[in-house]
């Protein structure tokens, strides 16, 4: 279990760091093209393009280190009555079936990511653009591994009355 954790920290760091860069980089590529705009009358022609696709990676990672921090959206209505065993059973209930939505996703978004390569489309010139929509499987595999570890730490909970 120590050697998961380690590798679940070490993921959720290497998410922190991408989020952070394309955070950044969105932030400074969308600041010059609204100078060049404003000042030159000109922008950077693939700029928009990049930013779009930034957001949805930035989008997507936020919502697998959420997952590793659960900090994801939670309804707390009944838990919070709840003795404090009984919560993290019904935690270890609601990421199970996290984990299920997760897989049938993960089916169609690798679905949906075939269709785009057949398609033959590129971004930018550059590289297919299949490419650039690949974080949405690889973000759905990250959750459902940051799920697993956070079922295991509840469950260790459950059944030993103290965090595993």
């Amino acid at each position: 279990m120590g050697l998961l954790n380690k590798i679940n920290d070490w993921v959720s760091k290497v998410e922190a760091f991408f989020l952070c860069l394309f955070l950044l980089s969105m932030i400074v590529l969308a600041f010059l093209q609204v100078v060049m705009r404003n000042a030159f009358n000109a922008g950077i022609p693939w700029a928009d393009t990049v930013v779009r696709s930034m957001v949805l990676w930035v989008g997507f990672l936020g919502a697998a280190l959420a997952t590793k921090l659960d900090q994801n959206l939670t309804l707390e209505v009944l838990t919070k009555y709840l003795p404090e065993r009984a919560k993290h059973l019904a935690s270890v209930m609601v990421k199970l079936f996290a984990g299920m939505i997760c897989y049938f996703l993960l089916m169609a978004s690798l679905r949906f990511l075939a269709d785009e390569r057949s398609a033959g489309g590129e971004f930018l010139h550059l590289f297919p653009a299949w490419i650039s929509l690949s974080i949405i499987p690889i973000t759905f595999v990250l959750i459902s591994f940051h799920l697993l570890m956070s079922i295991f730490r509840d469950f260790a909970y459950f059944m030993k009355g103290k965090k595993g």
